[in-house]
């Protein structure tokens, strides 16, 4: 399939224009979007000759001949989505149908913090946008990160004031009822020695037309900062997703991050820590279960930049059903960042012979007194464990749910978070097959 597909004819500057008028927005950010158009115009799209994109199934995320999406069908919350609300003990709950926010719900207890709908925060805190706001994700870093900095028409701000923490989650939770080109940008902002949770659903209830979903989330974590972020990907097969994660952390400030990817026909998950400040830490946990013939593709990059860092990094993932998983990361360690402490391991369960799983972790070394180390594995399920499980009187199903389990347990066990880690279970044993589990979920 061919690398290259045309730009759509609805991608023009006209687009751009239409955003900026209709929402009447300051100049700082027309003047943003322009020059984010003007790069994905220029930027071609990747090829499998750039080698982060090297294995990825390109034709998969084409966006050829579909409309940047404006309107949902319906401003009714899913009853999915009602249940995922009353589950997660939320603090503050977001609800965005495409670019709509369709329901809030905040009652946050603690003082001067902010949860709302980017546009929003556009006009009523302007001052920290324009202060964070394309910080983290630099613009010209690619087509589809120019594309959605041009023409994001929602998302979500979070901003935690210095030394609050935020006892309960924060929840954003993103669906679509209709097909097109959907550009979502979240921004957080946690000041020093503030603390916060926040969880990233994306989902959706079954529909005909096919939808492109181009996310960019931005974290900036100032000195002493800690927050742990979930992102959970369970579109309908419908959809092509990509998110572009990018974190800053400043001096002694921690990141906990899960990447779920359990949705879509095609997921695209980036997962980048900068370790700007002595002391900060970057735990970048990641979990995916492809069947049905689903593409699944992860970039991480842990870059210390700074001394005396740690980052450590496990994703697992398991495939049937014809499947195919491409894992690419890379831990850059800059010249004067000594006494560097980074992991990175990845591992991929096939359990089938059509399925393949593709592994290239790398390290880019420019210091001289670090601990660094990285490795993958990808195996099938070893047929002894598979033949002592069913001598036990397992069937077929229920034996492979208890090694798909088993083997994901590694990440789940990680997780600080026990409600994200029971739901995390149902969803893959739904996708399993286990009696008693719902698919809706």
């Amino acid at each position: 399939m061919a690398d290259v597909i045309d730009n759509p004819k609805t991608i023009t500057s006209d687009a751009v224009e239409a955003i900026v008028s209709q929402h009447d927005e300051p100049q700082w950010l027309a003047d943003a979007r322009r020059a984010a158009l003007q790069h994905y115009l220029a930027t071609p799209l990747p090829s499998n000759r750039d080698e982060r994109w090297r294995y990825t199934e390109l034709g998969r995320f084409s966006f050829d001949g579909l409309e940047l999406l404006e309107e949902p069908a319906s401003r009714q919350v899913s009853e999915r989505i009602e249940m995922r609300i009353t589950d997660s003990d939320a603090e503050g709950v977001l609800v965005l149908n495409g670019p709509e926010v369709i329901y809030r719900d905040h009652h946050i207890r603690e003082e001067g913090v902010i949860f709302t709908d980017l546009r929003s925060a556009v006009h009523q805190h302007e001052e920290l946008l324009r202060a964070h706001l394309y910080s983290a994700i630099d613009v010209r870093s690619g087509k589809y990160t120019a594309l959605n900095a041009a023409l994001w028409k929602n998302g979500t701000f979070v901003y935690v004031p210095k030394d609050i923490e935020v006892a309960l989650p924060l929840g954003a939770f993103t669906t679509a009822d209709v097909g097109g080109i959907t550009n979502r940008r979240t921004l957080i902002v946690v000041e020093a020695n503030a603390k916060v949770t926040f969880l990233d659903e994306t989902t959706s209830d079954p529909f005909d037309e096919r939808l492109f979903s181009n996310a960019a989330t931005e974290i900036v974590l100032k000195e002493g900062a800690k927050l742990r972020y979930v992102s959970l990907q369970n579109w309908g097969r419908n959809v092509a997703h990509i998110n572009r994660l990018r974190a800053h952390l400043g001096r002694d400030s921690r990141l906990e991050s899960l990447t779920v990817s359990l949705g879509a026909d095609a997921a695209r998950a980036e997962v980048e820590s900068r370790l700007e400040g002595p002391g900060a830490e970057s735990e970048m946990l990641g979990l995916y279960f492809a069947d049905k013939g689903q593409h699944y593709n992860q970039y991480t990059l842990q870059h210390h930049a700074a001394d005396h860092a740690f980052s450590d990094l496990l994703f697992k993932g398991a495939l049937r059903d014809g499947s195919t998983a491409v894992y690419s990361g890379v831990i850059v360690v800059d010249e004067g960042a000594q006494k560097t402490d980074a992991y990175q391991t990845n591992r991929n369960l096939l359990l089938d012979t059509e399925s393949e799983a593709v592994s290239i972790p790398q390290l880019e070394i420019g210091a001289n007194d670090v601990r660094c180390s990285h490795g993958s594995t990808t195996s099938p399920v070893p047929e002894d464990q598979r033949f002592y499980l069913m001598s036990r009187g397992l069937k077929p199903e229920v034996a492979e749910h208890v090694l798909v389990t088993g083997f994901l347990y590694e990440v789940m066990s990680r997780v600080t978070l026990p409600k994200v880690a029971e739901y995390v279970e149902r969803l893959v044993q739904a996708k399993l097959g286990v009696p008693g589990v719902k698919e809706k979920l």
